[in-house]
């Protein structure tokens, strides 16, 4: 990913001041590093085959409404109100209650998920117009769809069923197997392109690998739970308990609140397939770029965050919580600002050197760089989101991300319907990323003063956001006269932008007095002067 020397530097950087917490969280990022390189490989690899063709537009719609209960799930939206409620129970050394408490919520979610699956497949048709009723005056992009939809969408259930595995091994600290499963999964996935070449389309040998890795991956967290010893919840009674019911009322503002980029994302789909076919496909590929850093930075960091602050408010230990959280979001601006402006600045390269090649023409290439710069300037508001979110619902705090993210999702639905027109698909993306913003805006002032932000950390945010800006500005005049004719030049010139946006943006923060960049380098010369 961009500007990957920086991430490592400040990592380490915040690992010395950090302590025990940077740990956990490399951990997680160092292994969602390996998952996303692995799914850009599978991207480059799909797209290669398809292009931004009318089978591409009908994976990515299809695939949609897993992808959105998968981070639903998986991304922290579930497990942001579970794990606090199974820590109760942990904390206390209660083990026969959160085997109890964890079967009764295994059971409500198979059979629920078992009755909606039957449901899609029978009106899956219904269901393809209504998450993209711009396809049913295209009757084989319907088709297409309708297809794809009845094969990856019983992998819903595998993996909503796989989070309450891997959420008892968060609740326990144990991250590594949690965070190794997208890459088993993403093998799963590139090794399905290349099974059945001969028989089936790139559509359907994806979508066939997206059904087997939802199976593998519940069986993968299952074997984990076990091999561990921890309690593994099992189908039982659906009689609900206290904690169930607590849990089931706030499962909707969860939903909304941790879910906001998803649906968000969801009505971007809505409203893309009235456009031109390949529009659809643009939106998905400068998202995969969103993805990554938002998944290192701020979806690791909820993570880790989660059952620190769950187990400080269960043990009453909450001095230290806010302390946490504001370093936490300082730890994250630190890496996602530079890489903002990275996915800005050399957007066209990136776009280019990975998918430009196939059946993805250059024309596909400048539309999706176009959507990625400003999908790029929303990612601030989406790590942040991540870290408030997951911050208030260990809290069993709901109704603040939850007012915050219907809100949002107005706010991107009217301008959507005002931008379409005149920016297509440019104007999803802008909706998107304004509706990020009010989000977070909306999630502060909802959150009953908890985040309040001291001076001198509003004065480390200004000097990383002129150290970044100040690398921006190079790195656009650096590339302002060039124009690499091969993919190797395009390979050159992202190499030397990184490099030379590295000693900007370092250079920078020394000379803006940045006390943690300080603190490294002084580590640095003194290990260096011993050696």
């Amino acid at each position: 990913m961009i500007l990957a020397s920086i991430i490592l530097l400040i990592v380490q950087t915040e690992f010395l001041l950090f302590m025990g917490l940077a740990k956990k969280f490399l951990t997680v990022s160092g292994l969602t590093v390996v998952s996303r390189i692995l799914g850009v490989f599978r991207e480059t690899l799909l797209v290669h085959f398809l292009g931004a063709s009318m089978e591409m537009d009908a994976f990515t719609t299809a695939f949609k409404f897993p992808a959105f209960f998968r981070r639903f799930f998986a991304e922290g939206g579930f497990q942001s109100i579970f794990v606090p409620y199974f820590t109760d129970f942990t904390a206390a050394n209660k083990l026969n209650g959160a085997k109890y408490f964890s079967s009764r919520i295994f059971s409500l979610i198979f059979w629920i998920m078992l009755l909606i699956t039957i449901l899609i497949e029978i009106f899956a048709k219904e269901f393809t117009i209504f998450m993209a009723p711009g396809f049913a005056s295209i009757p084989e992009k319907l088709k297409l769809t309708t297809e794809f939809t009845r094969i990856v969408f019983p992998s819903v259930a595998f993996v909503s069923l796989s989070t309450i595995y891997s959420g008892i091994l968060i609740s326990k600290h144990k991250f590594f197997p949690f965070a190794m499963a997208p890459i088993l999964v993403n093998f799963v996935l590139i090794t399905s392109l290349f099974v059945g070449t001969d028989l089936f389309s790139a559509g359907r040998r994806i979508s066939c690998g997206v059904l087997a890795a939802g199976i593998f991956q519940l069986f993968y967290m299952y074997i984990y739970v076990k091999f561990q010893k921890l309690p593994t919840p099992s189908l039982s009674s659906l009689k609900p308990s206290l904690k169930v019911k607590n849990l089931l009322k706030k499962l909707v503002p969860v939903l909304a609140g941790a879910g906001v980029a998803q649906v968000n994302i969801l009505m971007g789909s809505f409203f893309a397939s009235f456009l031109p076919t390949g529009c659809i496909t643009y939106l998905y590929c400068a998202d995969r770029f969103i993805q990554f850093p938002l998944a290192l930075f701020g979806i690791s960091m909820g993570i880790v965050l989660l059952p620190e602050i769950a187990e400080g408010i269960a043990k009453g230990e909450k001095n230290n919580i806010r302390n946490i959280q504001n370093k936490s979001i300082l730890f994250t601006l630190r890496l996602t600002l530079p890489s903002v402006c990275g996915l800005i600045a050399l957007s066209y390269y990136m776009i280019s050197l990975l998918y430009g090649h196939g059946k993805f023409d250059q024309f596909a290439v400048t539309h999706t760089s176009n959507i990625l710069k400003v999908s790029a300037i929303g990612l601030p508001s989406f790590v942040m989101a991540k870290i408030m979110s997951s911050v208030l619902f260990a809290q069993k705090n709901a109704k603040a991300p939850m007012n915050a993210a219907i809100i949002s999702i107005i706010v991107n639905i009217i301008l959507s319907f005002i931008l379409i027109n005149p920016f297509h698909e440019i104007g999803l993306a802008i909706s998107s990323t304004i509706a990020g913003f009010v989000n977070v805006f909306v999630m502060c002032r909802q959150s009953k003063g908890w985040f309040k932000f001291e001076k001198s950390l509003i004065m480390d945010f200004m000097k990383i956001l002129l150290a970044s800006t100040a690398m921006l500005f190079v790195i656009l005049a650096f590339n302002f006269y060039n124009t690499p004719i091969s993919k190797l030049d395009e390979f050159l010139t992202l190499f030397v932008s990184c490099s030379t946006g590295f000693f900007i943006y370092i250079g920078t923060l020394i000379l803006l007095k940045d006390n943690s960049m300080i603190s490294y380098a002084n580590f640095i010369y003194k290990k260096f002067k011993k050696d």
